[in-house]
């Protein structure tokens, strides 16, 4: 582990955790997406008088649902990934939190139903506290899903003298001092992510503001450099090592060049009376420098908090399901899926586009 992920690893290792961070770079985007998109609808219908109405909440409500089961979907890879990488410690916070971990299902399953129920017209005939109580479910959900993963995580880097002082507390919740700043840290993340696609689904519509997007996108910014400096103050010794170990502070640079580049590329976009979509490609290549830099630097935290010998002691399990075999049948499968997933994009956007209203022009420009 003195080498650049993932070299100096062995090569199952390497090749399970590169495919682990590949797929769960695209389980981000759809996540943070879903994150910040719930918590804007929320506030939308919350705001007094607003009956969640506008150019992107309108684009929210029609794109959410299927994003919500585009972020489902996406993190059933990296998850099976990570029960190949991490068996004994995934599996033991899993029963340590048991009741409280698998309450995520149900809870999901309310979340789903009340974005379909936002974009319903039973909705629009009821009175504004009822639109804005089924609005704010989504977020909820989202929210409980994502501190029962942190949670988990957290707990499942513990050692295993731990695990055991902590199943004779037969307590269902876990807290960490890490918790609330590295939730914080996805939280405000997230809004980015969302206004870079939203700029993009705005761009092919022929509508947005550059100006709106830039400014929301640059505070989200400013926020996420915020939250990362309270993490990093909150965090122990081993953790802050972890970003400027061998193992990740090239990715961590990368991330850092990633926030500059997205900084600029709004600032240029800004600058437009419509929004082009040559210039999104700036903050584009900004976000994925970001987040895939962040991922690495995830699992670098991780690494560094089992400790050498506890992770080493991995490889052995990652050979044997190595020499298992599958794996062209498992990219079959993942092309296939991945074409499915572009050809729904493609109905949506087709239904979408076909509807009154504004059509989309390629120079970018809003048409009347």
């Amino acid at each position: 582990m003195d080498a650049p992920f993932p070299f100096g690893l062995p090569l199952p290792t390497a090749f399970y955790l590169t495919v682990y961070v590949v797929t769960l770079v695209l389980h981000v985007v759809f996540m943070n997406y879903v994150l910040a998109g719930t918590a804007a609808l929320a506030a939308a219908y919350l705001r007094p008088g607003n009956r969640g109405t506008g150019e992107s909440t309108a684009i929210l409500k029609e794109w959410m649902p299927f994003m919500l089961s585009g972020a489902i979907t996406a993190g059933v890879a990296p998850l099976l990934f990570l029960q190949i990488l991490y068996k004994r410690e995934y599996y033991t916070a899993n029963l340590l939190l048991f009741n409280r971990w698998m309450a995520i299902l149900p809870v999901l399953i309310f979340g789903f139903y009340a974005l379909y129920l936002l974009k319903s017209r039973w909705l629009t005939r009821r009175t504004g506290c009822i639109a804005a109580a089924v609005a704010v479910v989504p977020i909820l959900s989202v929210a409980f899903t994502g501190y029962s993963w942190t949670e988990n995580h957290l707990l499942s880097v513990r050692s295993p003298a731990f695990w055991g002082e902590f199943y004779g507390t037969r307590a269902q919740v876990y807290h960490d001092p890490q918790l609330l700043p590295r939730l914080l840290v996805w939280a405000v993340g997230s809004v980015p992510t969302l206004v870079l696609v939203l700029a993009w689904q705005h761009w092919y519509r022929g509508t947005g503001r550059p100006a709106s997007l830039a400014r929301v996108a640059g505070t989200g910014l400013v926020l996420v450099t915020a939250a990362t400096a309270w993490y990093y103050l909150a965090t122990d010794d081993t953790t802050r090592q972890a970003f400027v170990s061998p193992l990740a502070a090239p990715y961590f640079a990368a991330a850092c060049l990633g926030l500059l580049v997205q900084s600029v590329g709004w600032g240029w976009v800004s600058l437009s009376p419509a929004l082009d979509g040559r210039k999104l490609l700036v903050p584009s290549l900004g976000l994925v420098l970001t987040v895939g830099g962040m991922t690495v630097c995830r699992e670098a935290v991780r690494i560094a908090a089992l400790g050498p010998e506890r992770f080493e002691s991995l490889f052995p399990g990652h050979a044997e399901a190595f020499g298992k075999g599958g794996l062209f049948v498992f990219l079959g499968f993942f092309a296939v899926n991945a074409a499915l997933i572009v050809l729904v994009f493609w109905l949506v956007r087709h239904h979408s586009v076909t509807k009154p209203g504004p059509s989309h022009n390629p120079h970018g420009t809003p048409e009347t």
